[in-house]
């Protein structure tokens, strides 16, 4: 499955797209620490600029809820 979500980054790359590639457990670090410094909606403006969000190994750890509602932040504003 990953192989096959980098062969697609890859092609919405070269058509011109950004794209930006992380596993779920980096996207909710990478949250978790915009909302511990109070910068949220600013991070999730950030990412939204970025046409394809790849996230991979989605499912290999169960989330704690504050954990799961940022990654469900993530999802839902774009």
């Amino acid at each position: 499955k990953t192989h096959l979500a980098i062969g697609l980054a890859v092609k919405a790359a070269q058509a011109g797209h950004r794209i930006a590639f992380a596993t779920a457990v980096d996207w909710v670090a990478r949250l978790k620490a915009a909302h511990n410094a109070g910068r949220l909606p600013a991070e999730l403006v950030k990412l939204r600029r970025i046409g394809l969000l790849v996230v991979d190994e989605v499912g290999y750890i169960p989330f704690e809820q504050d954990a799961a509602n940022l990654f469900f932040q993530l999802v839902s504003s774009r």
